[in-house]
């Protein structure tokens, strides 16, 4: 089934006061089909409520009570979801509203099914009313009309939003243009207008979609709708910039990556130009949706690190980066499968070659930026960190083990700041693992990718945090039996620190 979630339909149009019975209702059906499509794919429905316009018979002329009929009986019993943007104004509401109407949009409103948005009662016009239905709808569909639907069009494609016509006779409540008539005509010429992302593919379609002339039920052709508009939103975000780029190292940290955000093995990766593959994703935050994209380096090193990365970089744009995967621990400092996020990363490589073969460290030190170690400070100080991890755990089914040889195994999934020291040694000797503390005495853990992902995003500005799962001690009893665990529990944080720990706020 599709997914509108935070996406907002807009049903504009209307009917001539000439138009027969039959179809009048024919198109109030289709509208209650649309809402029930658009409402079960957890979308929402703007709709401008003030009087309503009928003929002689008493049919209605305009589709939004229509809506707004069809909404609250579908809501009822329903968790709350504020599914419906009503525009209107108080002056609407006193003078061209019955008592019972206005109960209904209380009701909505009390019972939190409805945002209502209020327009100034001394500039309600036709086009004020457009300018703030496109202000909150993200999708349209035209149904007969006139120079208004055209109009609300218009406003649609300036930012690049999907409007779908329909083709049934209706006219116009006012008779003054086409409306969806001269829409639908104009996308078999021109798609990419009214559909930027998939205009092509739905005008192969759109034949088939015909009201005039109905090759499907109702709720079929309004499913088909539905379907059309989420195809267009994964297209849109397919081609815009991620807000986050998720970077694993080895097979085992992709793997864990993509269960713990979703994606499933089914799903094909996509590729760079430079053949780097990529998957996007979409998760859901408190303040609305984050576009995602999840990367393998394909393998160790800081040196691939920095050249995948950069072209990560350099092709997907990414605002922030957030790179995950496995690391070693200090004995007694750190726990199997606890899980840290880096406060500086240590390259213990870099050094001089004195007289005498003496070797004098000259590590580099890079931190995060003031705003993601703003970030960072916000996101430990939450109360309801442990509790939301657990949460996350709990539903993906993660539990980590009672006890290992290895040595101690954290109790229950928790995270820290850390100082990592990364470089190109796979550490299995705890005497120079202990040694990295002779260059930064708080670095207790050790990796391999750390510096590369830091230098590759410090070059081009872009903010960049490294979680990291402790997989081993980095001595003797270093094996893969934690690898796993540790990418799980690592993945699991990476997931609440893009939900709930960095903002969307400018790096400073």
């Amino acid at each position: 089934m599709a997914n509108l979630e935070n996406e907002f339909i807009l049903i504009a149009g209307s009917i001539s006061k000439k138009t027969e019975k039959a179809t009048i209702d024919f198109a109030h059906d289709f509208t209650r089909a649309v809402t029930k499509s658009v409402l079960a794919a957890q979308g929402g429905l703007v709709v401008y409520l003030a009087g309503c316009p009928t003929n002689e018979g008493g049919d209605a002329l305009t589709f939004d009570w229509t809506v707004a009929y069809e909404a609250e009986k579908l809501l009822a019993g329903s968790p709350p979801a504020r599914q419906l943007k009503i525009v209107t104004s108080k002056l609407a509401m006193q003078e061209k509203m019955t008592p019972e109407q206005r109960m209904l949009i209380r009701r909505l409103s009390a019972e939190n099914f409805a945002e209502i948005i209020y327009l100034e009662d001394d500039v309600v016009t036709g086009g004020n009313i457009g300018d703030e239905q496109v202000e909150v709808a993200t999708a349209m569909i035209a149904l007969g009309g006139g120079k208004g639907v055209s109009d609300r069009a218009r406003k649609m494609r300036r930012w690049k939003l999907p409007v779908l016509p329909f083709d049934l006779n209706l006219g116009g409540f006012s008779e003054d243009g086409k409306g969806a008539l001269g829409l639908h005509a104009n996308f078999f010429k021109e798609p990419l207008p009214l559909f930027p992302f998939t205009g092509e593919q739905v005008k192969g379609r759109l034949d088939s979609m015909s009201l005039q002339e109905p090759l499907h039920s109702l709720d079929k052709l309004a499913d088909l709708s539905v379907g059309m508009f989420q195809d267009e939103i994964v297209a849109r975000e397919a081609a815009r910039s991620p807000d986050l780029l998720v970077i694993t190292a080895i097979a085992i940290e992709l793997a864990a990556a993509k269960k713990m955000f979703g994606v499933g093995e089914d799903v094909p990766a996509r590729f760079t130009a430079h053949g780097v593959h990529y998957w996007p994703v979409t998760i859901q935050r408190p303040d609305g949706p984050l576009s995602c994209v999840i990367a393998s380096l394909g393998n160790p090193g800081n040196v691939n690190a920095t050249a995948i990365t950069t072209l990560l970089l350099s092709e997907l744009k990414p605002k922030k980066v957030l790179m995950m995967g496995i690391a070693a621990g200090r004995r007694k400092k750190l726990s199997l499968g606890e899980v840290i996020l880096s406060e500086r990363v240590v390259y213990y490589e870099g050094a001089a070659a004195l007289a005498g073969g003496e070797l004098a460290a000259r590590p580099e030190m890079p931190r995060p930026g003031l705003s993601t170690q703003q970030d960072l400070n916000a996101y430990f100080a939450t109360a309801s960190l442990p509790d939301r991890l657990q949460d996350h755990a709990n539903k993906l089914g993660f539990a980590m083990p009672v006890a290992s040889i290895a040595g101690e195994v954290a109790a229950q999934l928790k995270v820290s700041p850390a100082t990592i020291a990364s470089g190109e040694l796979l550490i299995r000797d705890p005497k120079l693992f202990e040694s990295f503390q002779g260059i930064h005495d708080k670095a207790v853990v050790a990796e391999m990718e750390a510096y590369g992902v830091f230098d590759a995003c410090d070059k081009q500005n872009v903010p960049v945090i490294v979680v990291r799962g402790i997989s081993d001690y980095g001595d003797k009893t270093k094996d893969n039996t934690f690898h796993k665990v540790a990418s799980e529990a690592a993945a699991i944080v990476t997931l609440d620190y893009a939900t709930h720990g960095w903002s969307r706020r400018p790096a400073i």
